[in-house]
């Protein structure tokens, strides 16, 4: 119970300490994706098929053709997320976090240090992120295969659609509060990759029920806007207008930017807690 209470007490901090040179690592990430959503959405341009089309092309010729590109948009970003954060977001995220913990020791926030800690932290966060991506791949695979096809056996259609999404997204947050202590691990300074890596996995395993509560008390405004586009993407191409996808993409970018940034700043400081209580 002492853990769930730091938890709710990290949630709290976590918005009452927001700082704009925390969050912009996580901004930079969301400038990215939103720069793809504002190119895919314009394929009918010549600027728009030279930044996104080769991206939207990769799941078939349909896939550049309007208005049918707006419905594949749902998953070419879902790969452009993926990548951008391995790549991009292995340095940002403990960027983030290193001066998330400087806060929280009373050094400066900026500066060569953090920097120097954040590209210390590449590694591990990158094998980190690149596991918990495969097993979440994998868990939707598992769900489609298993219990999608129980739910439609017993509820039919739609009701087994919407029970098979709630599933799959609380799957997929159990994934990540096993790996969310890898970055914030990493950025320590007597932190090595394998030490991170391992230490992480075990620290996200021993607080699963406190990581979780903070996992979903930022994490479903987003989901909002995502449930639609994932369960009837073809409903609002045809019904309403193609381009409310890319206008609900947008919004949930923004959201999850500011999201993630709640989240990593709540874990950091529930780490912090169980780590002067362990010492």
């Amino acid at each position: 119970m002492a853990d769930f209470r730091s938890a709710r007490a990290g949630i709290r901090e976590a918005v009452r300490g927001f700082h704009l040179p925390e969050y912009l690592p996580f901004a930079w990430i969301m400038l990215a994706e939103l720069l793809f959503v504002y190119l895919a959405s314009n394929l009918g341009k010549t600027w728009g098929m030279a930044g996104a089309g080769w991206i939207m092309r990769t799941a078939g010729e349909p896939a550049v053709h309007y208005p049918a590109s707006f419905v594949f948009l749902i998953s070419a970003y879902a790969r452009v997320e993926s990548f951008l954060f391995a790549v991009a977001g292995s340095f940002l995220i403990p960027l983030s976090l290193a001066r998330i913990q400087a806060a929280m020791i009373g050094v400066p926030p900026t500066g060569s240090e953090t920097v120097r800690r954040a590209r210390g932290a590449y590694r591990a966060t990158f094998l980190g992120y690149i596991i918990n991506l495969t097993l979440l791949i994998a868990w939707e695979l598992l769900l489609q295969a298993g219990p999608r096809r129980w739910f439609i056996a017993l509820l039919g259609g739609f009701k087994a659609e919407i029970l098979t999404w709630c599933v799959g997204v609380l799957g997929a947050f159990s994934i990540a509060a096993i790996f969310l202590y890898v970055p914030i691990r990493a950025v320590e300074e007597e932190s090595s990759p394998r030490v991170a890596l391992w230490g992480g996995i075990k620290e996200g395993l021993r607080l699963f029920g406190p990581t979780l509560l903070i996992l979903l008390t930022f994490g479903w405004p987003p989901l909002l806007l995502l449930a639609p586009l994932q369960l009837r993407p073809s409903l609002i191409v045809t019904r309403f207008r193609p381009e409310l996808i890319a206008v609900f993409i947008a919004i949930a970018v923004g959201l999850t930017s500011f999201v993630n940034y709640f989240i990593y700043s709540a874990a950091a400081r529930l780490h912090r807690v169980n780590r002067g209580s362990a010492a």
